[in-house]
């Protein structure tokens, strides 16, 4: 593969990718707006934010998850070029978005707002995935990582973006459902580690390392 500029190391590109991390995380809880209500009136103005605040618990949980799954992958990304670099922007950027799609979905919870939110994580989980998968294919991650694990934490990445898409099908049938479809990830994460492990590779480690 013909390499372009690039060079060892990734610290800037980590370093950028946490503090946009950071920056996310905060906007998220922006979307609140105190109730500006009677005294008697504020419990009730307070739950009509429940579906807010269920989007700000689900966005959280979701970017944090990402910012543990990046940091861990580039534990293994040693070198960089100009390519990976733009995957990484990339990434970023999809990342970026999703204070707006939450703060919609929870001001009005239809079935457009969710198909937008799903989306934005969909593409959020595309971009990791192909950034992984092109450092792999370019040669720049860790020689400990042989093409099988390589291949394997990639169809991992896919999980997510998978359980999201089911999430917009669920939501065209009855959408209360679909807020509740995200947490298969976690199970199927387990069931991925659990595969891992049974394909007695070199390193059972790397399962937990590596998303």
């Amino acid at each position: 593969m013909i390499r372009t500029l690039g060079g060892e190391g990734t610290d800037r590109m980590e370093a950028l990718s946490d503090g946009l991390f950071a920056i996310v995380l905060t906007l998220l809880v922006l979307q609140f707006d105190v109730p500006d209500v009677a005294t008697q009136e504020l419990p009730g103005a307070v739950a009509d934010q429940e579906t807010l605040l269920i989007s700000y618990l689900l966005s959280f949980l979701v970017v944090g998850l990402y910012w543990i799954i990046h940091h861990n992958l580039f534990q293994y990304i040693v070198d960089h070029d100009r390519v990976l670099l733009w995957l990484n922007l990339l990434f970023l950027l999809s990342v970026s978005f999703l204070p707006y799609p939450t703060e919609l979905l929870g001001l009005y919870g239809t079935q457009f707002a969710w198909t937008l939110y799903a989306g934005n994580f969909v593409l959020v989980g595309l971009m990791l995935t192909a950034t992984w998968s092109y450092a792999a294919r370019a040669g720049y991650i860790d020689d400990s990582i042989d093409p099988r694990t390589e291949r394997l934490v990639a169809i991992r990445g896919l999980i997510s973006p998978a359980v999201f898409v089911l999430s917009i099908a669920v939501a065209t049938v009855y959408l209360p459902v679909a807020f509740f479809v995200p947490v298969l990830i976690a199970p199927l994460q387990r069931l991925w580690v659990r595969y891992y492990h049974r394909a007695n590779l070199s390193d059972d480690e790397l399962a937990d390392d590596l998303g």
